[in-house]
């Protein structure tokens, strides 16, 4: 999935949460909140990323977390 698909998966994931618990409120907002929520989201990622690495136990296999790949999501975003 591209920084941009990403992106409008992530904020649109956010739109209907908040249209659905809060109903005519988030058109007034939904310029702004779904993003906002989504980049909250990316920042808690990246804070949590920095030398990570992680074993899977399921799998058996070594996680990393793509920092490029969430910093072009943070930006298309902003884009949005």
């Amino acid at each position: 999935m591209t920084p941009k698909e990403k992106a409008e998966e992530l904020v649109g994931k956010y739109f209907k949460l908040l249209n659905y618990e809060f109903g005519d409120l988030v058109y007034s907002l939904r310029d702004k909140q779904p993003q906002q929520c989504a980049l909250i989201a990316i920042d808690e990622i990246l804070n949590n990323a920095v030398g990570y690495n992680a074993y899977d136990g399921v799998t058996g296999n070594d996680i990393w977390i793509d920092t490029e790949y969430w910093q072009e999501v943070k930006k298309e975003i902003h884009k949005l």
